[in-house]
């Protein structure tokens, strides 16, 4: 099978590339980024895979790139990424990715045969979607949709969006709803997704995400640190439940443990506030995703404090659950209605949501031996690694894409 993939997905050595170039040296986490390059390896297990990716670069002059050159990468014999040369300046890099997509594809269809080949985009861009739409309809090639999250609501997590910006971001989430009907298949990460974009009850299949095994290094017993560490690492928006976490933490009466928070959002410069005053409190600001990881690895306890009665919580499944699970240390967290119910034996989850709750939680779990915690955590490594790898997963997606060519 041959499968064209339109997306962001990128390799850590050109991030760390155009991090030292036009961002100086800062590491920004791109969560879809990492998602996307770990799908199309799964999807490399079965098929040979064309991706082309937007480079990991914000428009000028949020940084310094200005002018983007084309680049390609050929990771393996089945794996081909292109990235889109630019001229980066909003409007201009809209188009001209636009274009490039169309390019592409046309390219894609005219040298594949319909019959043993497929489109997938990664995620919904009215302005990728079009020129996709347009060929592969004129053509008769099938498109799927990979749904990481639901623009509605993903537009609406920070406070800090500009009324212009929100202004475009809802004519934009138009276009993407006429688009949704165009394809004729979906991945969604919960299947609260499904009801909610699918109407035309076209072939789906849920995928929380994935973990690549490859990118892990599993030690039997990890070097935990000697004080107990709480940790959040993710998206610093206040919906996301920081704030009450940080209330929580305060009120437990273990005064040898520290709350470690890493990320960036609207609730960064209060929380920059709130650890002046409170040592135990440590905002870290961003990492490296590799030093995320093995730093996660390390402290006693994650935790995920997302509001489960929030209405975006339906159709999200943190890309964070997987990672904190697979880093064997174990994970507190909501119980988020789209978590499936068998992941509730590898979670600690929180009774209910209130300050006082989730305080007298986290520090019955802080009670707990060291042997007691690192086993629960190894046990939903061990879940992870067998059931939720990037080619385990991909192999879903593409038993789905074969059943529709055999219709």
């Amino acid at each position: 099978m041959n499968i064209f993939f339109i997306g962001l997905a990128c390799t850590q050595e050109v991030i760390d590339e155009s991090d030292e170039k036009y961002n100086n040296g800062i590491s920004i986490v791109r969560p879809q980024q990492y998602f996307d390059l770990n799908l199309i390896k799964g999807l490399s297990k079965y098929a040979r895979v064309k991706a082309i990716s937007e480079p990991p670069v914000a428009s000028y002059p949020n940084t310094r790139c200005l002018l983007y050159r084309n680049k390609k990468e050929i990771l393996l014999d089945s794996i081909t990424i292109k990235y889109i040369g630019l001229i980066n300046i909003f409007i201009i890099k809209t188009i001209i990715i636009s274009i490039s997509i169309a390019l592409n594809t046309l390219k894609f269809c005219l040298f594949n045969s319909r019959k043993d080949s497929a489109i997938i985009l990664g995620h919904i861009s009215f302005y990728k979607w079009l020129p996709v739409m347009i060929i592969t309809k004129v053509l008769r090639f099938k498109t799927f949709l990979i749904v990481p999250d639901i623009p509605r609501y993903s537009d609406n997590y920070t406070e800090t969006n500009s009324f212009v910006r929100r202004s475009l971001n809802k004519l934009l989430r138009r276009f993407n709803l006429i688009s949704e009907k165009g394809f004729d298949g979906f991945v969604f990460l919960t299947e609260h997704m499904n009801k909610l974009i699918n109407s035309s009850n076209k072939p789906y299949i849920v995928v929380e995400g994935f973990v690549n095994k490859n990118d892990i290094i599993v030690s039997k017993k990890e070097c935990k640190y000697k004080k107990k560490i709480v940790m959040y690492a993710g998206t610093l928006h206040k919906k996301f439940g920081i704030c009450n976490l940080v209330k929580a933490f305060l009120k437990i009466k273990c005064t040898d443990t520290e709350l470690w928070i890493y990320g960036n959002g609207d609730f960064s410069e209060e929380l920059k506030e709130i650890a002046k005053m409170h040592s135990r409190i440590k905002y870290k600001g961003t990492r490296s995703r590799e030093e995320i990881f093995s730093i996660e690895k390390r402290v006693t306890l994650l935790v995920n404090p997302r509001p489960s009665d929030e209405e975006f919580t339906k159709y999200s499944f943190p890309s964070k659950t997987l990672e904190y699970m697979s880093s064997g240390t174990p994970l507190l967290t909501t119980m988020l209605p789209g978590i499936p119910i068998e992941y509730n034996k590898y979670l600690y989850t929180f009774e209910n949501e209130s300050i006082e709750s989730m305080s007298s939680k986290i520090e019955t779990l802080l009670s707990l031996t060291d042997d007691e915690l690192i086993n629960f955590g190894k046990k939903a490594q061990s879940y992870v690694f067998e059931n939720k790898s990037n080619i385990k997963q991909a192999e879903k997606i593409i038993n789905m894409i074969n059943s529709m060519f055999v219709m």
